[in-house]
């Protein structure tokens, strides 16, 4: 599925700030979007859009945490495209139906779109109908929007229209990848992945089920789970897949279980992670099963591998919101306007410069 990026239409480094529009911009994962672009030095937001039916807000007052001085307002986004006119990039956190419709108009007026939803994760009209219950309004963009998971990059197609995977496939597809495309999983292996998110999955709208008073350690969705269908495409086999939420704020534990082919070893498995991640700067390979607290507030994905005969189990914890959303769509935005893989990541890292 996965092959080496060779597609250059995109990769021009700006020779300046890009000017940025965020869609979602008062939900969680498009505020993290706005904290992560403040600090980038390649995109100035000049955008931040929330639902039409929002009032105006200051993105200090919403979340002072990530904003620190920031004058940004977050506006309601009233269908007026003539603002958008000398907008470079648009980031989309909006409901599927939103996000949908929307790209298409934007990819009209030469805006490059980077999506957090599920809007064009999948080729097949068929196959997003029966997982996401909806037509889509525009199937022809389906085969061309390119798929954006940032550690195994894919050759770009000319649609300026970029997805970014869930944060269940985000975790699952950074721990099985490696040994799936390897070719060490026993060919009838079917991995069980088992995964518990913090509530902030669910979104910021209020909610029952992730109230503080009513949250527990709960599984859902089971073997329905819109997940499921994205980690079997990228594995490029079935699995079987149970999301849990959990009472925490943020973060997400992925545990895959799968079997190994008769006389593969574990120096074999590991070399193949190493290989696989020595050159990625966002995912970490350690040395003890990690947990959320190690990865929350960051960009970084840990996969801890394990190896017993001929079971196989990888671990694999990343951010919700960041790895497995917005800090992702800025990798992605990054490759995609000719930056360094770093940019805009230099305190995480601990850079000194982001070119």
């Amino acid at each position: 599925m996965y092959k080496a990026e060779s597609s250059q239409q995109f990769n021009t480094k700006p020779e300046s700030p890009l000017r940025v529009a965020v869609f979602g911009a008062s939900g969680y994962s498009g505020s993290e979007l706005l904290a992560l672009l403040q600090h980038h030095e390649h995109f100035t937001v000049v955008k931040a859009y929330a639902s039409e039916r929002a009032q105006t807000v200051a993105w200090a007052a919403l979340a002072p945490q990530l904003a620190g001085r920031s004058n940004l307002l977050i506006e309601p986004f009233l269908g007026d495209f003539t603002a958008l006119n000398d907008i470079d990039v648009a980031f989309l956190a909006l409901p599927h139906e939103a996000s949908a419709e929307l790209a298409k108009v934007l990819i009209g007026q030469n805006i490059k779109v980077f999506d957090l939803s599920g809007a064009f994760r999948f080729k097949d009209a068929a196959q997003f109908a029966a997982t996401y219950g909806f037509t889509h309004p525009a199937p022809e963009l389906l085969p061309l929007a390119n798929y954006m998971l940032a550690e195994f990059p894919q050759e770009l197609s000319q649609l300026p229209l970029f997805s970014i995977p869930g944060c269940y496939p985000t975790a699952a597809s950074l721990a099985l990848l490696p040994v799936c495309e390897s070719g060490l999983l026993a060919p009838a292996s079917v991995p069980v992945i088992t995964a518990i998110s913090g509530v902030s999955g669910a979104g910021r709208a209020a909610n029952l089920r992730t109230s503080f008073c009513e949250v527990s350690v709960q599984p859902y969705g089971v073997f329905q789970h819109r997940h499921r269908p994205e980690i079997a495409n990228n594995l490029e086999r079935d699995v079987v897949f149970t999301p849990l939420i959990g009472p925490y704020p943020r973060g997400i534990v992925a545990t895959c279980v799968a079997q190994l082919r008769p006389q593969v070893n574990a120096e074999q498995v590991h070399a193949v992670y190493q290989k696989a991640y020595a050159q990625q700067p966002f995912v970490r390979l350690v040395a003890q099963p990690p947990a959320v607290q190690h990865v929350a507030h960051t960009p970084f994905c840990d996969i801890f591998v394990a190896v017993e005969e001929q079971q196989l189990i990888v671990i694999a914890a990343l951010d919700n919101l960041l790895k497995g959303a917005a800090s992702q769509a800025v990798q992605a935005a990054n490759r995609v306007c000719g930056l360094a893989v770093n940019a805009g990541f230099e305190r995480h890292l601990g850079l000194s410069g982001g070119a």
